[in-house]
């Protein structure tokens, strides 16, 4: 079986020449960006991205993927928003080379979760919708107060949408 490793760099250092530098000598060759030189991948100009993605090529690494903000704002909070912040992720992912986005579905309250089932998975099916035809894989990333922050609840992701790792 043949295994790839990624990694959140930023854990090393917020500078991006000090992630490739921390990658480098670990011999990680899959970066899973989030942090860069002090801003948010979400963040970060479509000119930074390039610039990135040139220092990473130079590097001989590659993004594995974004390690993102996307579904992981308040379930009441506005969406327009942010489905629009996750298509230009989209276009993000594209420049950095990267074919996977790391996503969350949406904090909820925790003692009645079931009943934002229904906005939760509106708000994952936008979010697929989007990324349909980009080639990326959107992964379902699990944090204690988002809905998908159960096995069960999980397994209802899962089985709803197909097409979120």
């Amino acid at each position: 079986m043949n295994f790839k490793l990624a990694a959140f760099a930023d854990e090393a250092d917020g500078r991006i020449s000090e992630q490739i530098k921390a990658m480098t000598e670990n011999g990680i060759d899959y970066l899973e960006i989030r942090g860069v030189d002090g801003e948010n991948i979400s963040d970060i100009s479509a000119e930074k991205a390039k610039e990135v993605r040139r220092q990473l090529d130079d590097a001989g690494l590659a993004v594995w993927s974004l390690g993102s903000p996307y579904g992981k704002t308040g379930i009441c909070d506005d969406f327009t928003a942010h489905l629009d912040k996750f298509r230009y992720g989209l276009e993000l992912a594209d420049i950095l080379g990267a074919k996977h986005i790391r996503m969350f579905s949406f904090y909820v309250p925790s003692e009645d979760a079931a009943r934002y089932k229904d906005e939760v998975f509106s708000r994952l099916e936008k979010l697929i919708n989007a990324a349909n035809g980009s080639g990326i894989i959107l992964c379902h990333e699990n944090e204690k107060g988002i809905y998908g922050d159960i096995a069960p609840r999980c397994l209802e992701i899962l089985d709803t949408f197909p097409e979120i790792e």
